[in-house]
């Protein structure tokens, strides 16, 4: 590949990660406003309702589905409920602590994904990526200054959908290398589905019209940043297109501030600089090698 054709790649992904990182922010939006009226489960469930409807057809026809058979049954099962689990835990931080908060704490995904892939698919990890963690782990302090604040279960949950997206993602590594991407994308929404409205049910409320708009952007917003983020790191090389995954911050804190009038501190800032440093040390190590 010549320069040329590597500059335009690396663009084009540099504009899909920037799109991804806009529509994340639109995603918190809606999930705050409704946050106000319906519980993390129910918003996880209207959620993938409008995910299936845009892209279920064609993930089917794409990915040919076929029975899993029983023996690789638990690992779509298991990463369904860690997917659950981390919207759950997400939507109900976005829904009761400043968003641009949530979305800093969330940059330690890819350092707790670092420690599970070492737990559970036996990799080895380098001093770097260990020195990585102990980095991210000064910045989620520094985020949540305890002793200073009071660090809430909003916070926890902010935290804790990070764990669980690790470990959504490090599932999606060990089924995608027999069933390709598109099979374990697809089982994972059609399983999602009644994961989410079983427990849905238990704090039901009958969404009313003036729900309905926002119930349409959280579905097609999210769906759309998932396929920017997956086309940007299609399109060049991962240490060329994460950088601009922090555009995330910039993005929630311009909407926070326009539709709720929320201004993080400075402490936000540098916790989630320390963070996103360490955590994109370990992604530039890891596409070198």
């Amino acid at each position: 590949m010549d320069r040329s054709h590597a500059t335009q790649d690396a663009l084009r992904g540099i504009g899909w990660m920037t799109l991804a990182a806009a529509g994340y922010a639109g995603t918190a939006v809606a999930v705050r406003v409704l946050g106000a009226d319906f519980s993390a489960m129910e918003i996880v469930f209207w959620r993938t309702v409008v995910a299936l409807a845009m892209l279920g057809p064609w993930l089917a026809a794409r990915s040919r589905l076929r029975w899993l058979g029983m023996r690789r049954m638990p690992g779509y099962l298991v990463r369904s409920v860690s997917t659950l689990l981390a919207m759950a835990a997400s939507y109900y931080a976005l829904a009761r602590m400043p968003i641009a908060d949530v979305y800093a704490l969330q940059f330690t995904l890819p350092l707790f994904a670092i420690v599970l892939a070492v737990l559970v698919l036996g990799e080895r990890a380098s001093a770097t990526a260990w020195l990585a963690c102990l980095a991210g782990l000064v910045g989620t302090l520094v985020v949540l200054r305890p002793g200073f604040a009071v660090i809430g279960l909003a916070a926890a949950a902010a935290l804790a959908s990070a764990v669980f997206y690790a470990a959504s993602n490090v599932l999606v590594k060990v089924l995608a290398r027999r069933d390709g991407p598109d099979l374990v994308t697809t089982y994972g929404n059609l399983f999602l589905l009644p994961l989410s409205a079983v427990p849905a049910m238990f704090a039901w409320t009958a969404p009313e019209w003036r729900h309905l708009p926002w119930i349409l952007v959280l579905g097609v917003v999210t769906t759309l940043a998932q396929i920017a983020l997956a086309r940007a790191i299609a399109a060049a090389d991962a240490r060329i297109v994460w950088p601009f995954d922090f555009l995330r911050l910039p993005f929630t804190v311009v909407a926070g501030y326009l539709m709720f009038g929320e201004m993080p501190g400075p402490w936000t800032w540098v916790g989630a600089a320390i963070i996103f440093a360490a955590a994109y040390a370990v992604i530039r190590r890891e596409t070198r090698r």
